[in-house]
């Protein structure tokens, strides 16, 4: 048994050690994310990188955990074809955007982060989009100011599935996971993060086909230290639903929202289109939650539809 345990811990200490020297010998050339484009503050000392294309009624496009305004590349072009002025922005902590200031990482932050972005872009009519926790984010700014907004629009969006649901708490395994120790080991050897990765994609895929560019994209946003921080404290501080008063939510609401998610259940969509007052939902059979990626021209005509529908003059 001794002899075992003697064996067990020495493999074990060649594993931690030695991929890490392989590669520090060894380096790999990690994937570039595509080039960034204009920064708006949104924040004392903090500015994000946004995408803006196209003319006409603004869209703007808030990504999810982790995520990057580069996610959007295949409904950005269908959304300027249609008419529509898109902005798409990396969140405070990822792609090209700064560091939150004081690192605080919370839906909330996230939401203020959204409306400085009006604010400072002198947008008053804004189709305000989001995807899984971009949605979250979306509700929570639409709660705390909705003036600069004409509609919402929530795609596979994170939020509870039922009145009583529980925000879910990481356990023990998961703190494990990512304890700075073991990011630090999976950053130091970038097979082990891209082969976790691999396995995380396939699960937000459902299995199904996922494009050329999608991991590489993936592991250029993580090649950033501060972005893994800013992804382990997000999913440490879950989506609050009780900060959101989705009652009260005056805009008008497009939910869009796949069958086959596996990130954030069907059920999710199925609830919020039941307690937001003005709504319309659109369930897609057998879809994933990467629906911006596999049905951008179906996103794209449903909120033409949306748009057309408003009110020009609801005073």
């Amino acid at each position: 048994m001794k002899r075992f345990l003697l064996i067990f811990v020495v493999a074990l200490v060649l594993l931690i050690i030695i991929p890490p020297t392989w590669n520090a010998l060894f380096p790999v050339v990690l994937p570039d994310l595509p080039a960034p484009g204009t920064s708006v503050t949104v924040r004392e000392g903090a500015a994000v990188n946004a995408l803006d294309t196209g003319t006409g009624q603004p869209i703007v496009l808030v990504h999810g955990l982790p995520g990057s305004a580069y996610d959007w590349r295949h409904l950005t072009p269908a959304l300027a074809d249609a008419g529509f002025r898109v902005i798409a922005y990396d969140r405070l902590g990822y792609g090209h955007s700064d560091v939150r200031p004081g690192n605080t990482n919370t839906v909330k932050d996230n939401a203020a982060d959204l409306l400085g972005l009006l604010a400072n872009l002198n947008l008053d009519d804004a189709i305000v989009a989001g995807w899984s926790y971009g949605g979250a984010t979306v509700m929570q700014a639409a709660t705390d100011d909705p003036s600069r907004m004409a509609a919402m629009v929530l795609i596979g969006t994170g939020g509870p599935s039922s009145a009583d649901a529980e925000p879910p708490t990481p356990g023990f395994a998961a703190k494990t996971f990512y304890s700075t120790p073991a990011m630090l080991w999976r950053s130091a050897v970038p097979s082990a993060s891209r082969a976790l990765m691999a396995v995380l994609s396939d699960t937000a895929f459902s299995g199904g086909p996922q494009p050329d560019w999608w991991l590489d994209g993936v592991q250029a946003n993580f090649k950033r230290w501060e972005t893994l921080l800013t992804y382990r404290d997000e999913m440490f501080a879950p989506i609050d639903g009780t900060a959101i008063t989705f009652s009260d939510l005056s805009l008008p609401t497009l939910i869009i929202h796949a069958e086959d998610d596996r990130l954030a259940t069907v059920e999710i969509g199925r609830y919020l289109s039941t307690i937001i007052p003005d709504v319309e939902y659109v369930e897609v059979p057998a879809a994933s939650h990467m629906l911006p990626v596999t049905h951008a021209d179906l996103i794209t005509a449903e909120i033409s539809a949306l748009v057309e529908g408003l009110d020009p003059d609801p005073d």
